[in-house]
């Protein structure tokens, strides 16, 4: 449900960052507005990136609550019968 509009929320602000961070080192700007440029460009292809991830774990997250699930399950110590109740 979330994933399309995370992963392109991610995808436009990875290329924003990465847009500061060419316009940061390049000739272009001087070098006191480059240091600037490059600093927003890392927040910014961080922040894309942690976007992305949520998006893949929204979309993904039934199948990670059910193998969280089978390795709780796996790692009970006792028998199988240990849980059963004796009418």
């Amino acid at each position: 449900m979330l994933f399309k509009p995370l992963l392109a929320a991610g995808t436009i602000v990875v290329a924003f960052g990465v847009v500061c961070i060419l316009i940061g080192t390049s000739v272009v700007s001087p070098k006191e507005d480059g240091e600037g440029f490059k600093i927003i460009g890392i927040r910014f292809l961080i922040g894309g990136m942690v976007s992305i991830t949520l998006a893949f774990i929204a979309r993904y997250f039934l199948l990670i609550k059910y193998l969280l699930k089978q390795i709780s399950y796996k790692g009970k110590s006792g028998d199988k019968f240990s849980d059963w109740h004796k009418p």
